[in-house]
């Protein structure tokens, strides 16, 4: 019987060194962003804070000119959007809100920030323009 013991033993350690030995590497931790950041003017400071969960990544992206808006992690960027009511008078003379869009590198703070000529007018034109934030604390 101790023989018997002696090889179930034997045998689960080497099934268990087997299975250590092919197991998946770990995940790398996600992407967090959370501090206080400006782009270079120290007049406009962003606050992000942002948490991950098995559900996936967000947060929040606050600034100090009154504005909060959601953020979450696709692809490897924090993505945000920033809306102003009635930030544009279209050529009718009505209003439109004005959209920012901005995706982040969480590593290297670099993004891009996306915005339409006419902003929620109509005729307008997409443009893109890279950025950088710095983080302040």
């Amino acid at each position: 019987m101790k023989l018997v013991t002696t090889r179930i033993v034997a045998a689960v350690a080497a099934m268990t060194a087997v299975a250590a030995g092919v197991a998946a590497p770990a995940l790398a931790d996600p992407p967090l962003i959370n501090g206080t950041y400006s782009g270079g003017d120290v007049l406009n400071l962003w606050t992000i804070a942002t948490t991950c969960a098995p559900t996936g990544c967000t947060g929040t992206v606050s600034s100090n000119q009154g504005w909060s808006v959601p953020a979450t992690l696709v692809g490897g960027l924090w993505n945000f959007r920033i809306t102003k009511p009635d930030g544009a008078i279209c050529d009718d003379g009505s209003y439109a809100p004005a959209y920012i869009s901005l995706a982040l590198d969480p590593a290297t703070l670099a993004g891009t920030i996306t915005t339409d000529s006419n902003y929620d007018c109509p005729g307008g034109t997409l443009t893109s323009a890279p950025f950088q934030l710095h983080q302040v604390s």
